[in-house]
């Protein structure tokens, strides 16, 4: 049992009261404070005996049609979705029941997590339930931030009829969700793999060979089988026979290293290199699976976990599961993360780098360990210099010092052949692929 704001300003007026009537030897103010005292203590005794308490479980989403039961309260909730992406709306109604035969005053909020904001209605009501009833809250909420969440639990507050006690209970039901990055279309990352193995049906890499598409015509040679003879072209160039070239299919492992220390936090919540990079990530992983390539993710931290390469659409919902519940922790060097992923992919296989490329003395022997083995590394990095700066939480000297110990690692980067861009805050993902390819 709590007090309210009331019973505690009836309390001091009652506690006034009384002190008063006796400095002033008032027996009427007396005999009004301990008239005053004597109801809210009647009213407290008859609240410590009201008959609401809770008891619940935990519900997944096979069974969000049922409630969890207390003694005089039935709460339901319904979520639109259990998965979506990053600015998405999910659609939240909850319902009670008041299965005692008196009338309740309520004050019921359903507990939202922090980052997300409520867009539409309200989690939080305050309303009077009638005997044998039912009421419904809905609201819809905003999901700003990737991650696992979970809405619950339900805090229910049950005032007495005159306002002055209340009891506080929460109803365990929760609703777990979880939000991918959100993904930028990309046009044409221009990344491919310069040994890509032969897969029947997957990406034309514009090269000759058996394939399905037609790249173009070219004059018999002996060998050739008859099958590719074009007879129409053939009749226009009086007799020569012409055969039909196509396009080689190919498939090009991709992996897309992601650096998820302590320091790609650095920045506000909502703007830091560790969100812009999952954003990159899942773009990139939605673009190479799309063009039927295989995929690996590999993000390192505190430490080193990994996607094995695959392809198709159960591939992609892995890697957007995975980024979604990726946390900056940690100071693994990326030399140490290199020697362990190299030796278990092709050479020649395209490294794509997300990462701020700050407080690693390691990512120039890093680079130059893949170069060397001819991998193509491509470095995205998005600055928390420009977070920071913009945040006003760095001042323009140091800013500039900063900015320029940073132009010259990225030269030293490019020296040894790795495509590097400097990805700015608001810059398109599609720009930054542009610009590091050096298009």
């Amino acid at each position: 049992m709590a007090w309210s704001r009331k019973s505690a300003m009836f309390a001091s007026l009652a506690v006034a009261l009384y002190l008063l009537g006796l400095v002033l030897r008032n027996q009427q103010l007396v005999t009004v404070a301990v008239v005053l005292l004597s109801f809210l203590t009647w009213a407290a005794f008859r609240t410590s005996h009201a008959d609401v308490s809770s008891s619940g479980r935990r519900i997944d989403d096979t069974q969000n049609d049922e409630g969890v039961e207390l003694q005089n309260i039935l709460a339901m909730r319904k979520v639109s979705s259990s998965r979506i992406f990053e600015d998405g709306e999910i659609d939240v109604s909850l319902r009670l029941q008041n299965r005692s035969n008196t009338s309740k005053v309520l004050e019921v909020r359903d507990r939202v997590p922090e980052v997300m904001r409520i867009k539409k209605g309200a989690n939080y009501v305050l309303m009077e339930l009638g005997p044998q009833r039912e009421t419904e809250i809905s609201y819809t909420i905003e999901t700003p931030l990737r991650g696992f969440y979970t809405i619950g639990p339900v805090c229910v507050r049950v005032q007495d009829a005159f306002g002055l006690f209340h009891n506080e209970k929460e109803i365990h039901l929760y609703e777990d969700f979880l939000v991918f990055p959100k993904m930028e279309d990309i046009k044409d990352a221009m990344i491919k793999s310069r040994v890509p193995k032969i897969f029947t049906g997957a990406v034309n890499i514009r090269n000759p060979g058996e394939g399905s598409n037609f790249y173009n015509l070219r004059e018999y040679i002996p060998g050739d089988p008859m099958k590719k003879v074009n007879w129409k072209a053939t009749a226009r160039q009086d007799g020569k026979m012409m055969v039909n070239e196509f396009e080689k299919d190919a498939v090009s492992d991709i992996i897309i290293i992601l650096d998820s220390r302590k320091i790609s936090e650095t920045g506000p919540v909502s703007r830091n290199s560790l969100v812009y990079s999952t954003r990159a990530a899942a773009s990139l992983s939605q673009y190479f699976l799309s063009r039927r390539d295989s995929v690996g993710l590999v993000l390192y931290g505190d430490e080193i976990t990994s996607v094995d390469r695959d392809t198709g659409k159960k591939q992609l919902y892995v890697l957007l599961t995975k980024l979604a519940g990726s946390m900056a922790k940690g100071n693994t060097p990326l030399k140490i993360v290199t020697n362990r992923i190299m030796p278990h992919i092709n050479r020649g296989s395209p490294v794509i780098l997300l990462s701020p490329l700050e407080e690693d003395p390691t990512i120039v022997d890093a680079v130059r360990d893949l170069r060397s083995r001819n991998f193509e590394v491509t470095i995205l990095s998005p600055s928390s210099l420009e977070f920071e700066f913009d945040a006003r939480r760095l001042d323009r000297t140091g800013y500039e010092v900063l900015k320029t110990e940073r132009d010259i690692l990225m030269a030293e980067l490019r020296g040894l052949g790795a495509y590097v861009m400097d990805w700015e805050p608001d810059m398109m993902l599609n720009t930054a692929l542009t610009g590091a390819r050096g298009f």
